[in-house]
This record gives C-alpha cells, structure tokens and sequence, in this order.
C-alpha cells in the first residue's frame, strides 16, 4: 500500500466514524471491508456498481456531504488513485445534490 493509499483509508475511515455522529449511520460492515480489502478497493468496488455510499442520502439531508466518500474521491490530493471517470462521477453526484465543495 503506497503513502498517499495509506493516507487516504485513514482519512476514509475518519470520515465514517464522522458519519456515525452525525447522520446515525453504523459503518460497522464498510470498516471491516476497507480492513480487508483496503480504503480505495472498496471505494472503488462502490463506484464500480454506479452506487453512492451508504450514508450518502443521510449526509444530503443533513448538508454534510464533505463527509462522503465521493467528496474524499474528487479531493485533488488523491487524483493519482482514482480514473477520470471515477472522480466525474463523483462529482457529479455531488453536483447533482448541490455540494461543490
């Protein structure tokens, strides 16, 4: 697992226990995924399906989607570990919900 790959699970995994607080989501399941699969690998099997994370809508209604996963992938800072395809598509998910970061 590279620095920036390392960097960006324990971000994700901040992130979900974020999530936990303040949209009452569980992220119990997805730790244990990114645990065995890693931050990105799982990150991307999700982007892979076309779904939005799970605490997504929650997070929307809470106006606290700079807590998603999606608006971690559109970070600049981990452009290297995600396809073009995969950032637009987080982005215009976020978009589509009026989140520009």
């Amino acid at each position: 697992m590279s620095v920036l790959e390392k960097e960006f699970e324990e971000e994700l995994i901040q992130m979900a226990e974020q999530q936990r607080l303040v949209c009452g989501w569980n992220p119990t399941r997805f730790l244990q995924t990114v645990a065995k699969q890693g931050g990105v690998k799982t990150v991307k099997g999700m982007l892979a399906k076309r779904q939005q994370s799970e605490a997504f809508d929650r997070l929307a209604e809470q106006n606290r989607l700079d807590l998603s996963q999606e608006a971690l992938v559109v970070k600049g800072k981990y452009a290297a570990l995600f396809t073009d395809d995969e950032v637009n598509a987080c982005f215009d998910m976020l978009c589509s919900f009026g989140y520009y970061g």
